[in-house]
């Protein structure tokens, strides 16, 4: 399970548990009703987001970074890396060092597919704020390394040394550069 979708679990736990109408009673025609579908666990009214970062066949689209709101950023992995890459993560923080989950998802992959010494190449349209200063924490984690925050000496972290400023425009961040985090 991913970092956004836990993320995303937990904020929907609190919610549920702070929701002060029983919303159990909505019937067709309601705004919130939904079909769910007991059988195979699906909600057969879902609608599909067809602006996903990835495709059906498991690539990533390709958007013009000069295009509005698409982010684009080369996490360049070091010659040296020996790992096993468990996850790749990119978001966009207020602040640097991190506390707490990120103000912003923009990326989130398990098991991502590299060549140490080449960069990983997004760009991505989905959650790119059309607005603000945000800097770049993206995180690549080992099998053996940190769940919520990359563990010293095992993880590699990648950021960027001012915020991005965002003003509804597509941007490209060139190469960023990730290292062996260290604890800082």
């Amino acid at each position: 399970m991913s970092i956004k979708t836990l993320f995303h679990l937990s904020f929907c736990l609190v919610l549920a548990a702070c929701a002060g109408a029983d919303t159990s009673e909505t019937e067709a025609g309601d705004p919130g009703y939904s079909e769910y579908d007991e059988d195979d666990g699906t909600d057969s009214d879902a609608e599909v987001d067809d602006d996903s970062n990835e495709s059906g066949d498991g690539t990533l689209p390709e958007y013009d970074c000069g295009a509005p709101s698409v982010f684009c950023i080369s996490l360049l992995v070091p010659a040296d890396y020996a790992g096993t890459p468990r996850n790749l993560f990119v978001g966009l923080y207020d602040s640097l060092p991190p506390v707490g989950p990120p103000t912003i998802f923009l990326f989130d992959e398990d098991a991502p597919a590299f060549t140490p010494g080449e960069a990983i190449n997004l760009s991505l349209r989905d959650d790119v704020p059309d607005s603000g200063e945000y800097f770049l924490f993206s995180v690549l984690y080992d099998q053996t390394g940190g769940e919520w925050m990359p563990e010293p000496g095992i993880d590699y972290v990648a950021t960027s040394d001012a915020p991005y400023a965002f003003d509804g425009q597509g941007m490209d961040v060139g190469e960023v550069n990730f290292s062996l985090y260290n604890g800082e």
